[in-house]
């Protein structure tokens, strides 16, 4: 092979996988999507024993934690509609009661959904702690 055909060739193989990665990468199964609480409930019994990604925030008085802290159940809402997740996981350090959290897992056919991933929602804004604010020493009067 003369070396112009070399380079040719090369580059037609790089053109070819391009186009393969960017037709893959829009192919349903990777497309990143999540559903409301009230669009999964909207499916009704075609969604039992689907995987789901459904976005809300956890009601406030709803978290229920196992003695070993690595079974949790509680509540969401979105747009008027609750769903009842259990998790058999530890939860992130920052879940808190009243964020918004991304819970991925099947729906059930008793109308809970079991989670395999629990994502909570970044602060957009940081607020450091007393400590912090005062660069860790504490304020007082002499």
């Amino acid at each position: 092979m003369r070396p112009n055909k070399k380079v040719y060739f090369a580059f037609a193989v790089v053109i070819l996988a391009i186009v393969f990665l960017v037709a893959y990468g829009f192919n349903d199964k990777t497309m990143v999507y999540y559903s409301t609480v009230k669009e999964l409930k909207a499916r009704g019994a075609n969604a039992v024993g689907q995987g789901f990604r459904v976005s809300g925030k956890v009601i406030p008085g709803s978290l229920q934690k196992a003695p070993d802290r690595v079974r949790a159940s509680f509540d969401i809402t979105e747009e008027g509609e609750r769903l009842h997740v259990v998790y058999d996981g530890i939860l992130p350090d920052t879940f808190k009661e009243n964020m918004d959290v991304l819970v991925e897992g099947k729906y059930q056919a008793n109308g809970e959904f079991k989670a395999t991933n629990v994502f909570t929602k970044c602060a957009s804004k940081y607020e450091p702690t007393d400590a912090q604010e005062t660069g860790g020493m504490e304020t007082g009067t002499n």
